[in-house]
């Protein structure tokens, strides 16, 4: 059996996440700041009428920080039942992972945090680190974004 993931990069690195927890992609656009909210969320947009905290997932990663381009994405996903933009440097394929093509974290090397990690996913010579959304944020930060 096969599962779909939107493919995207961050610092030169694939990522994936399953095709059904995306809601839609859009180009960068600006991000209003909010007072007083530290670290990876960078602020609010305005999405058809609907406000949506944004979140960067280099900071959550500890990468690099970079400027934002016109290049850049927001994906909008729902994590643990939350509707929230998450930055990304591009998006560049949907991906079909079929299950024999798919490792579980059990075999990464030690000192890796796998506490968002789904798996890795290879197509060809491709190799796709696949985040847990649902995971993605801690209770910590789920609250602080609630707080947005």
């Amino acid at each position: 059996m096969a599962t779909q993931y939107v493919v995207f990069s961050l610092n030169n690195q694939s990522y994936g996440i399953e095709i059904f927890k995306i809601k839609e992609v859009f180009s960068y656009r600006r991000i209003t700041p909010l007072p007083h909210v530290k670290g990876f969320v960078k602020g609010i947009i305005n999405l058809r009428g609907v406000i949506l905290p944004v979140f960067d997932l280099r900071e959550k990663f500890h990468l690099p920080p970079v400027p934002y381009t016109p290049f850049h994405v927001i994906i909008v996903v729902e994590i643990a039942g939350r509707v929230m933009g998450v930055i990304a440097d591009e998006i560049s394929d949907v991906m079909e992972i079929q299950a024999d093509d798919f490792q579980t974290t059990g075999n990464l090397p030690p000192g890796i945090s796998r506490e968002f990690l789904r798996g890795v996913g290879r197509q060809d010579d491709n190799m796709v680190i696949l985040l847990d959304v649902d995971r993605l944020l801690s209770v910590e930060e789920l609250e602080m974004v609630d707080a947005t």
